[in-house]
């Protein structure tokens, strides 16, 4: 999917004198797009202000002034704002620097399929309006609620003739399954299960995060695979904090693993009860023991070692996501843990550690108003920084998938 590239202002915005604002009128929310407001005086001060409402009817707001060049013209994508929620220039901070009042550090967008963003632009004398939609993932894509064979959680199936190439999305400790970042693959051609693995609102899952066995996410490929639009061959697996670690431990065991994402994951841990996350056959997989999530820092090089999973068993690519300023754990050591024992065994297969500066523990896909990160100490991170990541992370874990998974095609 493309951007619309007329730029011409549609009968959606509205100007008064020569003053205007250009902009896709629709594009994919992953991809920048470049604004620019026309027909100012030259040197002429120029408001802008962006404003979406999210699924909760909260609104979110950015408000920056700029000063027009000798042409009348603010392109953001080139010029910075002598005052705003932002510095220096950055194409894209009308939208990931929007704020709200409300309690929410970042907007709901449930069951939305697209955002529509109004930009409005004003001078002394004169003011333009313009609305854009943002495209979160494809409106045809199915969605199938998933309880079936003690499997639970949601199918996204792509449009279009299958049978596709399937993933399985993990969850982190929240319990819940994002179904956002499900959505987008399943936009990008892959039949994707946000598999849900434990929850106490599912009487065929543990209450809690507990001796989860590996096996299930084995049997959830097994039924992703018998799907009529599922291709019956290998299964890629993403997965989000603690979900990374499920991800990196299953697809050191099973064999139909064709690609793995870990975004800010972890070695191997116990949870608070003090009982093991993980079983394997029946028994714990080696963890570290620790009272809340493990900080690290005082830990020896040895015992995070000790319980790296063998990855390199793993029988695909392996993308690796972290930030150097991860508040809830040190996801830029414990990624290159797992890093160093792909390079000690010679692991065969393509694998990368990404990892940023100034990036913390929410590590997405681009563009969403990001400003809380800012208020959210236990993330770790700056906004700004979040954003350099996910701009560069998630065009890496599509070329992760299409190494792995469209090479069977």
């Amino acid at each position: 999917m493309t951007a619309d590239n007329n730029e011409a202002v549609s009968p959606r915005s509205t100007a008064d004198q020569h003053l205007a604002i250009d902009a896709p009128e629709r594009s994919p929310n992953t991809d920048p797009i470049t604004v620019r407001v026309t027909g100012a005086e030259p040197g002429a001060t120029v408001d802008v202000t962006t404003t979406l409402e999210d699924s909760d009817g909260d609104e979110f707001v950015a408000n920056a002034t700029f000063t027009a060049d000798e042409d009348g013209v603010v392109d953001l994508s080139e010029h910075e704002p002598d005052d705003g929620p932002y510095e220096g220039v950055e194409p894209m901070g009308w939208l990931w620097a929007m704020s709200s009042d409300a309690d929410a550090p970042f907007p709901r967008l449930n069951g939305l399929s697209n955002i529509e963003v109004t930009l409005h632009a004003a001078t002394e004398d004169a003011e333009a309006t313009r609305t854009v939609t943002r495209v979160l993932h494809d409106d045809d894509v199915e969605e199938h609620t998933v309880d079936a064979d003690g499997i639970v959680g949601t199918l996204f199936v792509p449009a279009g003739d299958g049978p596709h190439p399937g993933v399985i999305e993990l969850h982190g400790s929240g319990g819940r399954r994002g179904t956002g970042t499900a959505k987008l693959l399943a936009s990008r051609g892959y039949a994707t299960l946000a598999l849900t693995y434990f929850g106490d609102d599912h009487d065929a899952l543990p209450d809690e995060l507990e001796r989860i066995p590996l096996s299930y996410v084995d049997d959830a490929a097994d039924w992703l695979r018998d799907q009529p639009a599922v291709a019956d061959d290998e299964v890629g697996l993403v997965g989000s904090s603690r979900g990374a670690e499920l991800a990196l431990l299953v697809g050191a065991h099973y064999d139909w693993v064709g690609a793995v994402v870990s975004y800010a994951g972890s070695v191997p841990w116990d949870t608070p009860s003090g009982e093991p996350a993980w079983i394997h056959d029946g028994d714990a997989v080696p963890h570290i023991t620790a009272e809340e999530a493990p900080r690290f820092e005082d830990l020896d090089e040895k015992p995070v070692a000790d319980v790296v999973p063998p990855v390199e068993q793993t029988n695909a690519p392996i993308l690796l996501l972290s930030g150097g300023d991860d508040g809830v754990w040190n996801s830029r050591r414990l990624s290159e843990a797992v890093a160093d024992r792909l390079r000690d065994r010679e692991f065969p297969h393509d694998f990368d550690h990404r990892t940023y500066d100034d990036c913390g523990h929410l590590i997405g896909t681009p563009y969403v108003p990001l400003a809380g990160i800012d208020e959210t100490e236990r993330a770790g991170g700056t906004a700004r920084g979040t954003v350099r990541a996910s701009e560069d992370a998630w065009p890496a874990v599509l070329d992760a998938l299409e190494t792995g998974l469209k090479k069977q095609q």
